[in-house]
């Protein structure tokens, strides 16, 4: 890297920023005034990325780095009937949202909604007028759904892995219904 005189602009003709390579710059510039250069990717790929963008690390590959990362990530997660078992496992309360709780929204009339997802489907839960009661039927519906699924792959783990026979002719089966204004589980373990 060297810097040209009488700019305060760095060549990095060359220079490798993990799998890219900087081959020259451009006349494209950011909204902070960064220059951009066209780089070349070890996969064969090439792509305009600002030098602020290198030279932080913001930027190590064309996109073909986070492609491999998301397929490895997937490799070692569990999808069971198309529900990740680690991710249930493993979830940790947001409180990002407006409300302060997944699953639980403040409505105009100041009721929280609570609601739960699994499977690609959401279930209603139902509307509290305070908030303390919206988080616990959240949790509540959590222990239902969430944590019976859990404890249902593990017990139906545990039979399968001593008979695999068994574990072929019984798939997995666990199924959230709304009924009555209730949730309710069906499984076969």
């Amino acid at each position: 890297m060297r810097h040209e005189r009488g700019y305060n602009r760095v060549d990095l003709t060359g220079s490798r920023f993990g799998r890219l390579t900087a081959l020259y710059p451009t006349e494209r510039r950011d909204r902070k005034g960064s220059i951009y250069w066209h780089c070349r990717c070890d996969c064969g790929n090439e792509t305009d990325v600002t030098e602020s963008g290198l030279v932080h690390g913001n930027y190590r590959s064309c996109g073909c780095l986070k492609s491999e990362n998301q397929k490895n990530i997937s490799k070692q997660l569990h999808m069971i009937d198309g529900t990740c078992l680690e991710i249930l496992e493993k979830r940790k309360y947001r409180r990002d949202n407006k409300s302060g709780f997944r699953g639980v929204c403040q409505l105009k009339n100041r009721r929280y909604r609570v609601d739960i997802g699994f499977k690609g489907r959401r279930f209603y839960v139902g509307c509290y007028e305070d908030y303390d009661e919206a988080v616990r039927a959240r949790l509540k519906a959590e222990e239902l759904i969430h944590g019976g699924f859990v404890k249902a792959y593990y017990t139906w783990k545990k039979k399968a892995d001593e008979d695999p026979e068994w574990g072929k002719a019984n798939p997995l089966v666990f199924e959230v219904d709304k009924a009555n204004g209730s949730l309710t589980v069906r499984e076969n373990v």
